[in-house]
């Protein structure tokens, strides 16, 4: 008796690192023979396409100007306050600062308005949603609704030190204390808003900006391999499963060809990308690709949206999107700014890293690297252009390192944790069915 196909609705909240990780799951899923639609703005139909998934798109009228403005807005307002250090960054803020970190209110609100027809005009098993946990049409559903986490998953563990900090599992955990004092003065304003959306849901008011929300009576899963998970902290956030690996395919199914500026130059093959939202500070790419210039390799550049205000050197080559995964598929050496995206298909792939963290669980992950040895942390607030060269030739350079960063990606590749969690999927769907 063959297994059933199930429906399942995926979305996530606006923005890429988001929704790549969703379709990655959505991958996952369809690969166990569902059938899966993506729910999101027109823009990412495309990307609906190319993974096999149907689309169905939100109200433009509805959740188009909030999501195209409100974050990159607070980014290009806080740009300079992202070139300081993450303690820095929380310390001796006033109460209009405080105002305007607490981003992103009104995008959920929208979104929330946005799936709630969707969910009541068509037929779907299961609802798998990443970063919405704290929309009410989902808390309310019928049917069950599986969390994703994208983010590097220090943010589910009570212990340790708190997410998005950047420090070592090693560090002094007073300095752990000192950094949730901050943090919790300096998002004050926005866990009272978001607190009030859990309010009205009848839901514990519980908001904390280190640590994660899961609703009751649902289960999550979250993408890091086991070899660089925190599971000295454990336990873990109940509800919570990890995945080790559900990495997105290349774009279309695409190989990456060698520019031909590069073919004939010398040196190893560098992959260099600060993401979508890093790369609109022109500085640090500036000062970046400055080292690169010199540093006596090629160099394959993610530009970003800004990249028509970059120059590239005669051993570079980029363009403002590149297919990323296939590109990494063929590289010596990652640089990236450290989100988690980017983070687990470097590892997959087997190919060590330099982190240039710019916030949120970027400093995790570069941390990370750190504390297992698998490459470098270079700092964008404490920038040394010796520093970073140096550590382009030792990761280069460094078998062991090379060896155990081979290992993760064997591992990775091996894990059957993604068969696991869709078998949890699965019989979450069934049992409720059966009620």
């Amino acid at each position: 008796m063959s297994k059933p196909s199930y429906h399942i609705l995926i979305t996530a909240i606006e923005a890429y690192g988001h929704i790549n990780a969703i379709c990655g799951f959505g991958e996952l899923l369809a690969r166990h023979g569902h059938k899966v639609t993506f729910a999101h703005r027109l823009k990412y139909k495309k990307l609906a396409d190319q993974h096999g998934f149907d689309f169905i798109a939100f109200d433009e009228q509805i959740v188009g100007v909030v999501c195209d403005e409100d974050f990159s807005s607070w980014i290009d307002k806080n740009m300079e306050k992202f070139r300081k250090s993450p303690l820095d960054r929380l310390m001796n803020k006033t109460e209009e600062e405080k105002e305007t970190s607490a981003f992103g209110i009104e995008q959920y609100r929208k979104m929330n308005e946005v799936l709630i027809p969707i969910l009541g005009e068509n037929s779907f098993d299961a609802i798998v949603a990443d970063g919405l946990d704290i929309l009410d049409c989902l808390y309310r559903a019928t049917i069950p609704v599986v969390s994703s986490c994208s983010p590097a998953p220090l943010i589910l563990y009570e212990k340790g030190p708190p997410a998005m900090s950047g420090y070592s599992v090693h560090s002094d955990p007073k300095l752990w204390t000192e950094f949730e004092r901050y943090t919790a003065d300096a998002f004050s304003n926005m866990s009272v808003i978001f607190n009030s959306l859990l309010r009205e849901s009848g839901r514990p008011e519980n908001h904390n900006m280190t640590r994660w929300i899961l609703p009751p009576g649902r289960i999550g899963f979250y993408h890091y391999p086991a070899d660089l998970d925190y599971t000295e902290f454990e336990p873990i956030e109940p509800g919570w499963h990890r995945i080790d690996c559900y990495v997105r395919s290349p774009d279309e199914g695409s190989t990456f060809e060698l520019p031909d500026k590069l073919k004939d130059k010398p040196g190893k093959l560098i992959y260099f990308s600060l993401g979508s939202t890093a790369s609109n500070d022109l500085l640090i790419m500036n000062k970046c690709l400055s080292v690169l210039a010199r540093c006596g390799h090629r160099v394959i550049v993610s530009m970003g949206r800004r990249g028509d205000k970059l120059n590239l050197s005669d051993n570079m080559w980029g363009q403002e999107y590149v297919n990323q995964v296939a590109v990494i598929e063929k590289v010596d050496l990652v640089i990236t700014h450290g989100g988690n995206n980017t983070f687990m298909e470097t590892l997959y792939h087997g190919k060590p890293m330099i982190v240039i963290p710019w916030f949120f669980d970027q400093l995790d992950n570069a941390q990370r690297v750190v504390d297992k040895e698998i490459g470098y942390r270079v700092n964008p607030w404490e920038f040394d252009e010796d520093y970073f060269l140096n550590c382009i030739e030792k990761v280069l350079n460094d078998q062991q390192l090379q060896e155990r960063v081979k290992k993760i990606s064997e591992n990775m590749r091996n894990s059957n944790s993604g068969t696991q969690a869709v078998k949890m999927i699965e019989d979450l769907i069934s049992n409720h069915k059966k009620c």
